[in-house]
């Protein structure tokens, strides 16, 4: 009996707290999961979707003179030009729904918008340009002024904004539909430009006339 208070005396008792209660630097201890309880699976990281690129319109601002890459469809009502450009609305409409990573995404949609725009044109429109898609070439204050454009058509295509289907335009000629494809600062030297015959109308005018011949050897010219 003497012998147990002496070694009881000669080793402290034991605490009865933890190691982690003992430590505040230690870490906890994970707690067993009781038999026949199966373990919870961790907790999986929550990925963040992805952001849809959209870019943004941003409307260059210069006081230079511009020149637009157009292209027209010409009908002779106003509720034919509505409807027309009710479709193609639609259409641009449907490819912005369409979601891609894709950053060119956006001059994917204005060319297909464009092929869109040609196929109705080519179908639909009563100006000469639609066996061209109502292509009009590029527009500019102070050029020559073909039989498909007039000088107020002009003006509505420089104020109309690109790849925007503009509304129906009357003029003598009917009503017009309008799509600026491109835009770019004009470089041309109107001053010095000479008017020149659209190159698709000099080609047809070359097929039509007649061909001519120089005169063989043997011909006689009368004197």
């Amino acid at each position: 009996m003497t012998e147990d208070k002496k070694d009881a005396g000669e080793f402290p008792e034991e605490s009865k707290d933890t190691v982690f209660q003992r430590d505040k630097t230690a870490k906890e201890p994970r707690v067993q999961a009781a038999e026949g309880e199966a373990e919870k699976p961790a907790p999986k990281p929550r990925i963040k979707p992805r952001k849809i690129f959209k870019a943004k319109k941003v409307k260059a601002k210069t006081d230079k003179p511009m020149e637009h890459r157009t292209r027209q469809i010409l009908v002779t009502s106003v509720e034919a030009a509505d409807m027309l450009r009710n479709i193609v609305i639609e259409y641009q409409e449907d490819l912005a729904k369409e979601t891609s990573d894709d950053p060119d995404k956006v001059f994917e949609d204005y060319d297909k918008t464009e092929k869109f725009f040609k196929r109705l044109a080519k179908k639909y429109s009563l100006c000469l340009s639609k066996v061209v898609g109502g292509d009009l070439d590029w527009v500019y204050h102070g050029m020559s002024i073909p039989e498909t454009l007039t000088p107020e058509l002009v003006d509505e295509i420089l104020k109309t904004e690109k790849m925007s289907v503009s509304k129906p335009f009357k003029t003598k000629l009917g009503y017009h539909l309008l799509l600026v494809c491109e835009t770019q600062v004009n470089s041309r030297d109107v001053a010095e430009e000479k008017p020149e015959m659209d190159p698709r109308l000099t080609e047809m005018l070359d097929r039509d006339r007649t061909e001519t011949r120089q005169p063989g050897k043997d011909m006689q010219i009368p004197s």
